[in-house]
């Protein structure tokens, strides 16, 4: 199951750099290595692919819009991704991500220049720039605190935690990172009471050329009763 594509365009997926078939079965991953390797990938090309996402509300309604998102490498350590939706909406949502340094987020017409900027919904859904750009993966406490299978797969399981919980949207989160191919196919995010707040997976796959890709992807919204499938079309 390949998920190569995924890294370059949202930053959810890896080939990790931690050696797993080396550790002992019964051992843990150390949640700051794991971490880390995530941080550090980096995409070997540029790509532009088109896609769409689709908001069902609360009252079943559903908005629809459609989005390019392109990855343009900077520097052998740097590379920029960007999310950019058709007219009328006309938003470019950008993050640019390098090794040992901080994401830096814009979003196009600017808004204000507040932090909380980065959870602003991408095209109004419950991903937001801070969601994209794994940004739970810069908090300072990272541990892995056990191993499970999550949609058969064997994951390891990293708890993120900020030091500043009333800095963040999110007291923690649980994210499931595929023990082979080093993917994160689900994550739990909690509020600051440590209530579910979201969880995020990968729902859908489509095999290209013999290899199986990330197609689908969703955010549950269980504070506002919404679901986002972002669409990739490849």
């Amino acid at each position: 199951m390949k998920f190569k594509q995924v890294i370059y365009i949202l930053c959810i997926s890896c080939s990790l750099l931690v050696d797993f078939k080396s550790l002992n079965a019964a051992s843990l991953v150390n949640g700051n290595d794991l971490a880390l390797s995530i941080r550090n990938t980096i995409p070997s090309e540029n790509n532009s692919i088109a896609a769409s996402m689709e908001v069902t509300l609360k009252n079943r309604k559903r908005i629809n819009t459609s989005l390019t998102i392109e990855t343009k490498l900077l520097s052998q350590d740097e590379f920029l991704t960007t999310y950019k939706s058709s007219p009328p909406n006309n938003t470019t949502w950008k993050i640019k991500r390098k090794i040992r340094e901080k994401n830096k987020y814009q979003i196009q017409p600017e808004k204000n220049n507040s932090e909380k900027n980065i959870y602003i919904g991408l095209a109004n859904s419950s991903f937001t720039l801070a969601d994209l750009g794994l940004e739970f993966l810069h908090w300072p406490i990272q541990k892995t605190i056990r191993k499970q299978r999550r949609k058969s797969r064997l994951c390891h399981v990293l708890e993120s935690k900020p030091i500043k919980q009333a800095s963040e949207e999110y007291s923690r989160v649980l994210s499931w990172i595929d023990e082979k191919s080093g993917a994160i196919i689900a994550a739990d995010f909690f509020d600051l009471n440590n209530n579910l707040l979201k969880r995020f997976s990968v729902k859908g796959l489509t095999k290209i050329k013999g290899l199986w890709q990330v197609d689908e992807l969703e955010m549950r919204d269980y504070k506002n009763g919404t679901k986002s499938r972002l669409k990739l079309r490849y």
